[in-house]
């Protein structure tokens, strides 16, 4: 049995940019509740819970008005980053000095036993906390990009959970050392990995047409970027199928959706729950590139066509996808519709992308990290 106490407080935080660091917070802290019921863990929005205004404006807001610049002024802020990273980092620091002080509190106070992040921000303000209070308690992280990396992934955790050799040579450029780093399978929630559900089934509870071709077409969390014209690019190019729209929390974009689009072919969706169940009912997912749906998207087996990257930070996340042979980069309409046309005419393109993808692990690395923690505490 080892020396492992009856209970263990694990605090899991994360902050609400788009949705993919609260998604892959959920389901380790799902996974966790599963193997130790009787543990505390706490999945914990920081923004929110220390009702900090730097962390809303910094972090939150600015994702949301970076994700509506154009390609070239967002590339920009992102160079500073890479061009600049000690100004960068000094300038995090100036706007995470309150955060920091209201995690020292609430350390004092709820006393954890382990800290599971899925943000670098929160990673950066728990570290400093814990360090100021002479608090030891283990601070692990979970790069939530698939590839690629910037200065501020140097978060001063100890341990760095990645999803994939790419991500794993990223952090190590940017000073990490190796043995910080685990390499783990994509993590996504546990209805993506344990209970997948058949094509046929998830178009029959949905209503959709068996034999269809069926593309699901999704603009994340957000619900910003490129919309009408890859719909107008479908409605032309494909006779008999449908077009699923994702909008995400963007309601507006789901109602002018509803209002513009008449044809049965275009279904505007708003936020679901579900959408597995719409990804198990598609042959094809196609939109913006963020790190969640992407890994979704794989894990589900389903050819992606990346019509959008939402912030430079994304990018790599397409070139892991193009590279693997995965899907495409279509960023034009007419890019877009040539691929649909091949589709449409010949499966060998589509059939490649399938056999590719049908070499991936279905492992969960949201239950590998739940069961590195549980491990953690035997020792």
């Amino acid at each position: 049995m080892g020396n492992e106490h009856p209970l263990k407080k694990v605090l899991v935080p994360y902050i609400l940019t788009g949705y993919g660091h609260f998604i892959i917070a959920q389901a380790i802290a799902l996974y966790l509740k599963k193997k130790k019921p009787d543990w505390d863990v706490r999945l914990f929005e920081l923004a929110s819970e220390f009702k900090d205004q730097a962390l809303e404006r910094f972090y939150k807001q600015a994702w949301r008005y970076i994700l509506q610049m154009p390609t070239i002024a967002a590339q920009v802020v992102f160079g500073v980053e890479e061009a600049l990273p000690a100004l960068s980092s000094f300038v995090n620091g100036r706007l995470i000095h309150s955060a920091v002080l209201k995690a020292m509190g609430f350390l004092a106070g709820y006393k954890p036993d382990l800290i599971m992040s899925t943000h670098w921000g929160c990673t950066h303000i728990f570290n400093q906390a814990r360090k100021k209070v002479e608090y030891e308690v283990p601070l692990w992280y979970v790069y939530t990009e698939l590839a690629g990396g910037y200065q501020l992934m140097n978060c001063g955790a100890d341990k760095y959970f990645v999803m994939s050799d790419e991500a794993g040579k990223a952090l190590q450029g940017e000073g990490i050392a190796a043995e910080k780093l685990e390499r783990i399978d994509l993590v996504v929630r546990p209805q993506f990995a344990d209970q997948i559900i058949s094509k046929e089934s998830a178009r029959c509870g949905l209503g959709l047409p068996v034999d269809d071709f069926i593309l699901l077409f999704s603009v994340g969390g957000e619900g910003i970027g490129p919309t009408f014209s890859f719909i107008n690019a479908f409605i032309k190019t494909v006779k008999q199928g449908r077009i699923l729209v994702a909008t995400g929390r963007n309601e507006k974009l789901c109602d002018e959706l509803q209002i513009k689009f008449k044809d049965k072919r275009v279904m505007p969706l708003g936020f679901r729950e579900d959408i597995e169940r719409l990804m198990a009912a598609s042959d094809v997912m196609a939109g913006k590139c963020g790190a969640s749906y992407s890994m979704e998207a794989v894990i589900m087996r389903r050819p992606f066509i990346v019509t959008s990257i939402g912030a430079p930070s994304e990018r790599p996340n397409m070139k892991y996808i193009v590279e693997n042979g995965f899907g495409w980069y279509a960023s034009t309409p007419a890019h877009f519709t040539k691929l649909l046309e091949i589709f449409m005419t010949d499966k060998t393109l589509y059939q490649n992308a399938l056999n590719k993808l049908g070499k991936i692990s279905r492992i969960n690395g949201a239950e590998t990290v739940a069961a590195d923690i549980v491990q953690y505490f035997k020792r």
